[in-house]
C-alpha cells in the first residue's frame, strides 16, 4: 500500500470527505484526490496539517509503523503491509526455506519470472 492509500484510509476513518478535508486545509478537493492517488505530494505545511487533522503520524503514512529489533540492536521499520507479506511467506514453509538458502538470488529469480507475467514490475 502506498502513502496516498494510507491518507485516504485515515481520511475515511476520520469520517471526512475529500471536500471537507480540503476546506479544513484551505485547498481544493482535487488536490486531496491527487494526494490520495499519488499523483501529487503535499508540501510540508499542508502535509503537517493533514497529519494533525487526521490524527496520524508521518511514519504511519509512509508505512514505517513497526520496529523490529534483534539481539545485535539492528532495527528495521516495517509497515503492516510488509509484515503481512513476510508472514505469508513464512506460512509457506517450502518457499520460506528456499528463500533462506540464498535470499538475494532467489528474490532475483522470482522478480525475473514475475517480469515475464507483469512487465510493469521494476527490478
Amino acid at each position: 500500500m502506498v502513502a496516498g492509500q494510507r491518507l485516504k484510509e485515515a481520511r475515511k476513518k476520520a469520517n471526512l470527505t475529500q471536500e471537507q478535508l480540503a476546506n479544513m486545509l484551505g485547498i481544493k478537493a482535487a488536490e486531496i484526490s491527487q494526494y490520495e492517488s499519488n499523483k501529487r505530494t503535499p508540501r510540508w505545511p499542508v502535509f503537517r496539517k493533514i497529519l494533525d487533522i487526521l490524527n496520524i503520524s508521518a511514519d504511519e503514512v509512509l508505512g514505517r509503523e513497526i520496529t523490529v529489533q534483534d539481539e545485535e540492536e539492528y532495527q528495521v521499520r516495517l509497515s503492516k503491509e510488509d509484515l503481512k507479506i513476510l508472514s505469508s511467506i513464512k506460512d509457506n514453509s517450502t518457499l520460506y526455506k528456499i528463500l533462506l538458502k540464498d535470499p538475494e538470488r532467489n528474490i532475483h529469480l522470482i522478480s525475473s519470472n514475475l517480469k515475464k507475467l507483469i512487465p510493469e514490475i521494476d527490478s
